[in-house]
């Protein structure tokens, strides 16, 4: 399935949500689907569009592109990690307000 094929899939059950982050690499649409459970802490950083303390960055791993997230400062223990969702749709900040934040 693609990546909007799931995203039609999710909308349908509003008690899951939808959690896809799109990015490009070298002219390439990548998503990363973390709307499920796992395993992986990447997907419990909150959203911050003025202040996150964090970035994503894409590196190379056995000739895939992986997404990574790298601290924008120094950051103190027990600071809530947050990184820009980067979603601006017009749809998107309509059924969620939070993300102009």
């Amino acid at each position: 399935k693609t990546a909007e094929d799931l995203e039609a899939k999710y909308s349908m059950d509003t008690s899951k949500g939808c959690y896809m982050y799109y990015f490009k690499y070298k002219g390439k649409q990548y998503c990363v689907d973390a709307t499920s459970e796992s395993g992986r802490f990447g997907r419990l950083l909150n959203h911050s569009r003025i202040n996150p303390n964090c970035r994503t960055r894409v590196v190379m791993f056995d000739d895939t592109p992986r997404l990574i997230l790298v601290a924008k400062q120094d950051i103190l223990a027990a600071t809530e990690l947050l990184f820009d969702y980067g979603d601006r749709s017009k749809e998107s900040l309509k059924a969620h307000p939070w993300l102009s934040l």
